[in-house]
C-alpha cells in the first residue's frame, strides 16, 4: 500500500521550530510505525496525532516529564490507581514518551504490548522509537483513528488527557499541522464542537439555567452559577431518579429528559400535596449543615400538627419561605420561621 502522507524532518521542522533536533529527526526515522497503524492514512489521522504528541512533549522539546524527584514521589507515589507501590514508584514511573505513560501498571501494560520490560526499564519509554510504538498503541487501543476521521478532537483529547487540559493549544497545533500536511486545510481546519456537556468546575450562565430547571424539578440547590460538588450530586439524583448513567454530567440525554420532564410540569400543574411537600423540604435538608437542623425542627412541628387544615397553596408557600431561610442559614432562619409560622397558622399554636 502507498504511503499517502509521510514524516520528513524539514516538515516536522515547520510544524515544531523549536522542537529538539534528535527527537524530530527519530521520529521521521521511525515513521514506518504510522503506516502499521493506519496513522498515515488520511490527512485527519495524521494531523490529529502530532498535535496531541506536540502538545504533550511541549513542541517536541522533550520526552520526559518536567520535576524533580521529589515533586513526583509527592504528585504519583500514592496513586494506587496507576499501580505505584510507595513513594519511589513516583519518580521511576514518571510521564515519559509522546503521551507521557505514567504509572506502574501503564508501564506493565503497555510494555507487553509491544513486548518490551518497561516495568524493570522504564527508562525505555523515553526512546523515541519505543515512546512511538506506544503512543501508536494507545492510539490503536482507544479507537482514536475513528474520532480523528471524525475530526472530533475533543474526544481525542478527552481520551488522551481524561480530561480537557490544553484543549485550545492542542487545536493550534491541529490548525498548524494541516498547514504543513493538508492541501485543503482551509476546508476541514479543526472546529470547536458545539459545547453539549456542563460538568464540575464549569461556570455562568448556562450553570445557572441548569440550577434553575433542577429547583424547578424539586431538587433544591443554591443558584450561583457554579458547577459545585452540590450541584454535581444534584445531577446525580436526577440521573438515578429518570434511569440515566449516573455520572454527575450534564450532557445531551440529560438535557434532553430534563426539558421533557420541565414540559410535563408545565401541562400538568397540580397542588402539591402535604405529603410531596414535607418529603420535598427534608431531602433539602438532609443535604444542607447542622444549622439547618433549627428550622427542621420547627417545621417537624407544623407535620405533626397538619398545618391546621391550611390550602395546599399555602403550605406550598410557606415552604418556600422556609426553603429561603434556609439559604440565609443558621439560628436567624429560625427564628424568623418560628415568627412566619406563627403568624400562618395562628398564635395558640405556640401559646405553650
Amino acid at each position: 500500500m502507498q504511503q499517502p502522507f509521510s514524516l520528513t524532518y524539514e516538515d516536522l521542522r515547520r510544524f515544531c521550530p523549536r522542537g529538539k533536533r534528535d527527537i524530530l529527526k527519530g521520529l521521521a526515522q521511525h515513521s514506518s510505525l504510522l503506516v502499521e497503524y493506519g496513522l498515515s492514512r488520511n490527512e485527519l489521522r495524521l494531523c490529529h496525532f502530532l498535535a496531541q504528541a506536540a502538545h504533550e512533549t511541549a513542541g517536541f522539546r522533550t520526552l520526559v516529564e518536567y520535576g524533580s524527584t521529589g515533586y513526583f514521589r509527592r504528585r504519583y507515589g500514592h496513586r494506587r490507581d496507576l499501580g505505584n507501590r510507595g513513594r519511589l514508584d513516583g519518580s521511576r514511573y514518571r510521564g515519559r514518551g509522546i503521551f507521557q505513560l505514567t504509572g506502574r501498571a501503564n508501564y506493565r501494560r503497555y510494555g507487553t504490548f509491544i513486548e518490551i520490560d518497561l516495568e524493570k526499564s522504564p527508562h525505555l519509554a523515553a526512546k523515541i522509537e519505543v515512546s512511538l510504538r506506544i503512543a501508536c498503541e494507545y492510539w490503536k487501543r482507544n479507537n482514536l483513528n475513528k474520532y480523528a476521521d471524525l475530526n472530533d478532537i475533543r474526544t481525542i483529547t478527552r481520551r488522551i488527557n481524561g480530561g480537557f487540559n490544553g484543549l485550545d493549544e492542542r487545536r493550534r497545533y491541529m490548525k498548524r499541522a494541516l498547514l504543513v500536511w493538508s492541501k485543503g486545510a482551509a476546508t476541514i481546519a479543526a472546529k470547536p464542537l458545539p459545547r453539549l456537556f456542563l460538568r464540575a468546575g464549569a461556570r455562568g450562565p448556562r450553570v445557572m439555567r441548569l440550577q434553575h430547571n433542577l429547583r424547578s424539578l424539586g431538587f433544591f440547590i443554591v443558584i450561583d452559577g457554579i458547577f459545585g460538588p452540590r450541584t454535581r450530586a444534584a445531577m446525580k439524583r436526577f440521573q438515578r431518579k429518570y434511569g440515566l448513567l449516573r455520572d454527575g454530567i450534564y450532557g445531551p440525554r440529560s438535557k434532553k429528559m430534563m426539558a421533557r420532564k420541565i414540559a410535563t410540569s408545565r401541562k400538568s400543574p397540580s397542588p402539591t400535596s402535604k405529603e410531596t411537600t414535607m418529603k420535598r423540604w427534608k431531602n433539602y435538608l438532609q443535604s444542607r449543615t447542622i444549622w439547618a437542623n433549627l428550622v427542621g425542627f420547627t417545621a417537624l412541628g407544623l407535620n405533626v400538627l397538619g398545618f391546621n387544615g391550611i390550602s395546599p397553596e399555602e403550605q406550598s408557600q410557606l415552604v418556600g419561605h422556609l426553603l429561603n431561610l434556609v439559604q440565609a442559614g443558621g439560628f436567624i432562619a429560625a427564628v424568623l420561621f418560628r415568627a412566619i409560622a406563627r403568624e400562618r397558622l395562628g398564635p395558640r399554636l405556640f401559646s405553650k
